[in-house]
Order: structure tokens, then C-alpha cells, then sequence
């Protein structure tokens, strides 16, 4: 298939939403006291902290949509942690932005899609009467005295400080030499759209997992490579091993006889195209051809990169934070979200990142001399994890 990069990726890339209902404009005076970057979960839940605390004039700047980035998942696609209306037994939906809302409750969904999530968080910012202000492209920052100016598509916002919870997803790892010749996963809508019979997914994990299943479902014999073995690994952390539920829709898949075949120790380190082929080479010297372009289930670089000069990284490239998630660089800038990491441990899924916004939310009261004690609540929720509770996943059993 001679024409596969360009004008057959182009079609399954997705393309954005309309802007959200809670879309409003910018103040005129063009000054914040919080700013917030992102409209996702890590974005809203943070505005909800916030709010209860009272701080004045805190604003979200979202570049699309509330929840844009789930409304580009692949459609069948559904979350991997269960959500369950718990609430009123201390034990929060685990995919809630709040202790006291539940997107099971909205959606009646215990795995619901990117597009389903999208609403709950729409229903979030109404019912949290959150400040929201969409179609704001962030271009860079700068600090100005004790405050930081966001140079944006609207003109420059000035904010005492800025909390960036951007997220990953719409910044997908393309890093791979050779990657365009193939198409990351996350610009995939159906996979029943791929074109041809035979696939290479390049990647193990929980996306690539996601991939092959819905490939394989759609008829198409799946090859994936994995540099390790997730579903084979027995470690308590979640962001190591697959998830409950990855785990069992792939043993049904090879139960059912779906055509996949998994790869371990199969470490890609180049991809390049030869006439009519495009050819994966790994490290060990092994490679395999296809006549289509590889799926790539290669992770994310996230939205931080955007902001990179202004946060220090440690020898793996991950942020380095003080013990309230402000960078050690610029004061009154904070990282929320699925790139935050604490010994070790990055906090990947919406349970584990919310535990830190009443942390971020502590701290920016404290220097406005606000008073903390309705983060109280969060303490008694589960929702306010201190450094030295971090990060722990054990079990016995």
C-alpha cells in the first residue's frame, strides 16, 4: 500500500470537537488570580479545590473543549478503572474529579468512553460553576515580579499563579526514528477503519493491548511487540501491570481464537520504509516487515515538554517538583495531572493525580493568607495524599 502515510493517516486522525457550552470569554482586565491550563479532569478538579477555598478570580484556559482530549479517543475504547457511585460510603468513584460526584452516577456507566467522560466533566464544570474560557492556545510563559504572564492566543494573561494541567493524551511519543511511517494509536478512531488484513502494533501496554484487541475483533491478524511482558507481570503497581480488566479482555480474545500474537524482548529501534514495505528493526537485530504502517502504541511526551525550560527533570526526563508540586524553577507555577511523579511513582490514573489538588490548593491559600480548613473535608476523603503517604502498592493477597 504505496500511499499509507500520508493520505491514509490523515483520514483516521480525528479531528477536534466544538467548543464546549461552559465556553466563557476573557475578563477585561486580562488578570487572574489562578490560572489553569486544561479543562480535563486534572484542570476542573483543581478549579473545584479552589473554589472551595475561595480564592477569587481563578480561570481555566482550555484550548478546544472540556474534556477535549477524551473526545478523541479511538471509539471503542472505554476506561479501564470501573467507576461505581460509592460516594455516600466514603469511597469516591474512582474516576471522579471530586469526593462528592460520580460519573457513574451521571453516565450509569461503569467503563464508559472518552466521549461519555467528556459529559461528566461538562456536567462538573456546571455544577461546580467553574470559570472556563475554551479556544485559548497557550504559546509560553514568563515571569514578571512576583507574577507570571501567559502569552496565549487571546493576548497576554497575567496570573499570580499558574497551574498547568494540560495532560498527555493529545501530545502523543513520536520520538521512535522512523515514526512516520507509521501512526500512533491515540489518531485512530475506529480500528475497524485500518486498511488491510495484517497489523504491527508496536508496544505492550495498556494502549497497545487496547489496539491489538480491537484490531483483532475487526478482523485483522495482529502482530504486537512489546520491549517487555505487562501481561505477564504480577507487580501491585498499576502503571507496571495491566489492568484487571486489559487482562481480561485479552484471555477472551486468545480464548476466543482472535488472531494475536505477542512479542516479548522485541526492543524497536528504528522503523524506515523500503519501496513498497515499511521495516521495524529491533535492538537484538530482529525486524519485521509489513506492507501497511505500523501502529504505534508508543505513550506520550504530555504538554509539559511545552513548558520544559521552566520545570527541572530528573536523570529519566520526569519533572522535578518541590513537596507541593510547584516547580523548582519558577515560583507560583504548579504541575496537577497524570504527569506528576513522587518517589518514583507517577501518577497516572485520575484516583492516584486528585489526591494532589488539595496539596496545590494548601499551599497557594497558605501565601494568600486564606484559610485551609475546608480542605479538611479532603483530608477525611481520602483526597489530600502528603508526600510521606506516597506511594505504596501493596498487597497480600
Amino acid at each position: 500500500m504505496a500511499k499509507n502515510d500520508a493520505s491514509t493517516a490523515n483520514h483516521l486522525h480525528r479531528q477536534d470537537q466544538t467548543l464546549s457550552r461552559s465556553s466563557s470569554s476573557l475578563p477585561p482586565q486580562a488578570r487572574v488570580t489562578v490560572a489553569i491550563i486544561g479543562a480535563g479532569p486534572a484542570g476542573i478538579g483543581m478549579a473545584r479545590v479552589l473554589h472551595d477555598l475561595a480564592i477569587p478570580d481563578v480561570r481555566i484556559f482550555e484550548r478546544r473543549s472540556v474534556g477535549a482530549s477524551f473526545k478523541l479517543w479511538p471509539g471503542t475504547t472505554h476506561f479501564i478503572t470501573p467507576s461505581f457511585p460509592s460516594n455516600a460510603f466514603g469511597l469516591t468513584d474512582l474516576n471522579a474529579v471530586s469526593f462528592d460526584s460520580s460519573p457513574a452516577h451521571v453516565l450509569r456507566r461503569e467503563h464508559m468512553t472518552g466521549a461519555e467522560y467528556a459529559v461528566y466533566l461538562e456536567e462538573a464544570v456546571d455544577a461546580f460553576r467553574l470559570d472556563v474560557t475554551t479556544g485559548t492556545d497557550i504559546f509560553g510563559l514568563d515571569p514578571v515580579g512576583t507574577d507570571i504572564i501567559l502569552h496565549t492566543s487571546q493576548g497576554e494573561i497575567r496570573a499570580r499563579f499558574v497551574i498547568w494541567a494540560a495532560g498527555q493524551f493529545q501530545y502523543p511519543n513520536m520520538a521512535l526514528p522512523g515514526s512516520k511511517h507509521g501512526i500512533h494509536s491515540s489518531q485512530i478512531r475506529l480500528w475497524s477503519e485500518y486498511p488491510g488484513s495484517e497489523v504491527i502494533v508496536v508496544g505492550g501496554y495498556e494502549s497497545g493491548i487496547d489496539a491489538a484487541i480491537g484490531l483483532a475483533t475487526a478482523g485483522k491478524s495482529v502482530t504486537l511487540l512489546s520491549r517487555s511482558a505487562p501481561w505477564e507481570s504480577e507487580d501491585g503497581d498499576p502503571g507496571v501491570a495491566l489492568s484487571p480488566l486489559t487482562c481480561q479482555r485479552l484471555n477472551m480474545a486468545l480464548q476466543q481464537k482472535r488472531p494475536i500474537k505477542l512479542v516479548r524482548d522485541a526492543d524497536i529501534i528504528r522503523i524506515e520504509r523500503r519501496g513498497e514495505q515499511v521495516v521495524l528493526h529491533a535492538a537484538d537485530g530482529r525486524v519485521w516487515t509489513t506492507q501497511s504502517f505500523p501502529v504505534l502504541a508508543t505513550g506520550f511526551i504530555g504538554s509539559a515538554s511545552l513548558i520544559g525550560h521552566w520545570l527541572e527533570k530528573d536523570s529519566e526526563g520526569r519533572a522535578v517538583l518541590t513537596g507541593h508540586d510547584e516547580s523548582t524553577i519558577l515560583s507560583g507555577l504548579f504541575l496537577v495531572g497524570p504527569e506528576v511523579c513522587h518517589q518514583g511513582h507517577r501518577l497516572s490514573f485520575i484516583y492516584e493525580f486528585r489526591q494532589r489538588f488539595a496539596v496545590v490548593g494548601h499551599a497557594i491559600a497558605g501565601r494568600l493568607g486564606i484559610d485551609t480548613a475546608p480542605l479538611d473535608r479532603y483530608r477525611a476523603r481520602n483526597m489530600f495524599l502528603d508526600e510521606a503517604d506516597c506511594c505504596a502498592h501493596e498487597s497480600v493477597c
